[in-house]
């Protein structure tokens, strides 16, 4: 009788152990699924494997360290910055995979311990502490619906592993012939140094009869541009658009050459502009404590596949000392001043 019951206690033991096997991965399956945001943003592994997996169909095999993650002006977490192998930085959307913001060549601006930031979109971000005492200027507010993203991470891994082997991110693009300096001064508004980058450019690859050869630095054409042309401070369209017309009639180049704007954002003229070797400035509205923001844009690309809806990045002068900052294309951007 005794033998009875141990062999009848093993075989239920057996069969809770088999239940339990069957069933807990399931449950934490689940779990993993309906988890909140709050609860990912511990190691936003979904976030750094689609990060991992969108570079390196781009051609980067890396890896992604150091998830910091960022509020939107809402106080929710709606982004993660990760660095990229101590070089470079991509921050992915938490709500729907996107990838607003990102650069193989500059460091994460968010790597400083024990901060916190609110991120508003490409470029516009500001440290909490900071916007606790700061109004808040921007009308943008970046904000994303929520989807499955395990079935979009899903989507991307069989579109790198299908058996035709073609690149997950296909796309077309375009970059200027030279690339543009890296002028920064912490003294001068955005504006001024958008013109004088652009300026120089022309000078170094379209006419040297541009700037004055007295002028080709950054200290004294900043200098000669913030004292007759664009003012030291926050600068509209009309008044970017007009101090680079008068700088043209001044330096008799206007019958070649005219500084022109438009009110809305067009990719068609970024890719016409790039494809003929101009820069182009161009204005956002998404900065939380500035409103608005000049970069300048050097390169575009549209990534394709898998993406039902193409991807339309540019890639930017950040007008704060970098290039090669790829920003995804949306309604933050505005107008755009250029010179043709």
């Amino acid at each position: 009788m005794k033998t009875s019951i141990k062999i009848l206690d093993r075989t239920v033991f057996a069969a809770m152990l088999l239940l339990s096997i069957v069933f807990v991965p399931a449950a934490s399956a689940q779990t993993n699924e309906n988890m909140g945001i709050n609860d990912e943003c511990d190691n936003f592994s979904i976030e750094k494997e689609y990060g991992e997996l969108f570079l390196e169909r781009m051609g980067y095999s890396i890896n992604l360290t150091s998830p910091t993650p960022l509020k939107n002006l809402d106080n929710d977490i709606e982004a993660v910055a990760f660095s990229i192998s101590n070089e470079g930085y991509i921050i992915i959307n938490v709500n729907d995979l996107s990838v607003p913001e990102f650069s193989m060549t500059n460091k994460s601006p968010f790597i400083v311990g024990n901060k916190s930031y609110y991120y508003n979109g490409p470029l516009a971000y500001v440290e909490a502490e900071e916007l606790k005492n700061r109004e808040i200027k921007t009308k943008y507010i970046y904000k994303k619906e929520k989807v499955n993203k395990s079935k979009k991470l899903l989507e991307l891994q069989e579109a790198a592993t299908s058996a035709q082997k073609i690149q997950t991110l296909s796309s077309t693009g375009g970059s200027l012939s030279h690339s543009l300096r890296t002028w920064e001064d912490s003294s001068v508004y955005c504006g001024p140094i958008a013109a004088g980058i652009t300026l120089i450019y022309f000078d170094d690859y379209h006419d040297d009869d541009f700037v004055d050869s007295n002028y080709e630095n950054q200290d004294d054409l900043l200098d000669l541009i913030t004292d007759g042309y664009i003012p030291n401070q926050g600068t509209s369209t009309l008044t970017v658009t007009n101090g680079l017309d008068d700088y043209l009639v001044d330096r008799n180049l206007d019958d070649d050459y005219s500084a022109k704007s438009s009110s809305s954002f067009s990719y068609s003229k970024i890719q016409s502009l790039i494809n003929s070797n101009k820069p182009i400035i161009v204005d956002t509205d998404n900065h939380p404590t500035f409103g608005e923001h000049w970069i300048i844009a050097h390169g575009y690309y549209v990534l394709t596949v898998p993406y039902v809806n193409p991807q339309y990045y540019i890639i930017v002068n950040n007008g704060w000392g970098d290039n090669n900052v790829n920003v995804l294309v949306d309604n933050y951007i505005d107008d755009m001043v250029y010179i043709e």
